[in-house]
């Protein structure tokens, strides 16, 4: 099954809900304005007293003008990259994708391209979000977003990162924190390094997905190089390269995702390491433990998943015969037969950090994004943007001994 594309927390079984997803049609005001200037003279008074409830709410927090332009540019990249999907049909297909999801049918859900399309607009657009914001934020550390801000090429590696997530988000954020920068040099012109040698800048993206993604993050790079699209976070295509390789990583690695791996700056596992213990916690114990050998020292790995649903796992199974299927330690067998009851956050510490070959440093077991209240206000979405209360972990590769 497609590594990355677990059913979202709002599908959960106590959660379903079989009312279809809606396309917020944005009424012609300009017909509407003057038969409507009384009334909305009369309620100015009331108007201003919600706002002013709205805002002096504790929930309520304002939001950085650049920042909050930043995310209205990665709204539009959604919109603009896939608006011919915004048609009366869309809510029929996401209600689609969302039962097949709801069912664990992965096949079904995204046996089309148009069911493909539909899951990125509804459900990426708000971890592409988050993923900006957690990296310029420096929820992911100072390291993590200082090398976004350095004057050199960054490269990045995605594993299940092919939904359009992690371009969109990843770009956004490499754009905003390299203009935010005391004086970038100008994009023509390649930076100076120690010595006077250049020093080649850009950004490297590889995504390592089950499926075949390669034409979404195909649409949305066109989208991000296309300098007509007026883009706040448009790069030119000397400035960036991606690229997306169907790989399952709980199987032998091909070179190629070798070579992105030993190259990378990053790694990224965003929302899929819960899925990959659910498929074979024995596997995925083996590709983190592998993650040493394969990527250089210094290099990052972030793991973000979500704080509930898939964040307590029952790695090992007793059996019928009594022997347990799985790897790990053994735990306390419990009532219906499972031993353990581990929590993904303790799994990844242990895995990764037990032998010092990783170093922690960022450990949030849960800590909630939430959409800004000034893009609800505005409605700049058509569809559902959902908060996200997630597991973070970042480490740092050690030397070898």
């Amino acid at each position: 099954m497609p590594q990355s594309k677990r059913p979202p927390d709002s599908l959960s079984k106590t959660k379903q809900s079989s009312k279809p997803d809606k396309i917020k049609i944005k009424r012609n005001t300009s017909t509407t304005q003057n038969n409507n200037n009384n009334k909305n003279t009369n309620n100015t008074n009331s108007t201003n007293n919600n706002t002013n409830t709205a805002r002096n709410s504790k929930n309520y927090t304002t939001t950085n003008p650049l920042v909050l332009s930043q995310f209205k540019t990665i709204l539009n990249t959604f919109q603009h990259t896939f608006s011919h999907l915004f048609t009366p049909e869309l809510p029929q297909i996401i209600q689609s994708v969302k039962q097949s999801l709801y069912l664990r049918d992965y096949v079904a859900a995204f046996d089309s391209p148009e069911k493909l399309q539909a899951y990125v607009v509804r459900w990426s657009v708000a971890r592409a979000l988050a993923y900006f914001e957690m990296i310029s934020g420096h929820w992911w550390s100072e390291d993590v977003t200082q090398i976004f801000s350095t004057s050199r090429r960054l490269r990045v590696t995605c594993v299940g990162g092919g939904a359009g997530a992690e371009i969109v988000g990843i770009t956004a954020a490499y754009s905003f924190l390299r203009s935010s920068s005391p004086s970038p040099p100008p994009p023509s012109s390649p930076s100076i390094g120690v010595g006077g040698e250049d020093v080649d800048t850009g950004l490297d993206l590889t995504f390592l997905d089950f499926a075949t993604w390669a034409p979404i993050t195909d649409s949305f790079y066109t989208t991000i190089t296309d300098p007509t699209k007026e883009s706040n976070f448009f790069l030119d295509k000397s400035k960036i390269s991606a690229r997306c390789y169907q790989q399952d990583v709980l199987t032998p690695l091909s070179d190629t995702t070798v070579s992105s791996m030993a190259s990378a700056d990053i790694v990224t596992i965003l929302f899929t390491a819960g899925e990959l213990y659910s498929q074979s916690p024995t596997a995925t114990t083996k590709f983190f433990m592998s993650l040493h050998t394969i990527t250089k020292p210094g290099a990052l790995l972030v793991v973000v998943d979500s704080a509930g649903g898939f964040e307590d796992l029952d790695v090992l199974k007793k059996n019928q015969q009594g022997n347990s299927s799985g790897g790990g330690e053994s735990g306390k067998v419990q009532p219906d037969g499972n031993i353990g009851g581990y929590k993904l956050g303790f799994l990844l510490d242990k895995t990764l950090t037990n032998r010092e070959q990783w170093q922690t440093v960022v450990s949030q077991d849960a800590k909630w994004w939430r959409v800004p209240q000034e893009l609800k206000d505005t409605g700049g979405y058509p569809l559902e943007l959902e908060n996200m209360r997630c597991l973070i972990r970042v480490y740092r590769r050690n030397d070898d001994p």
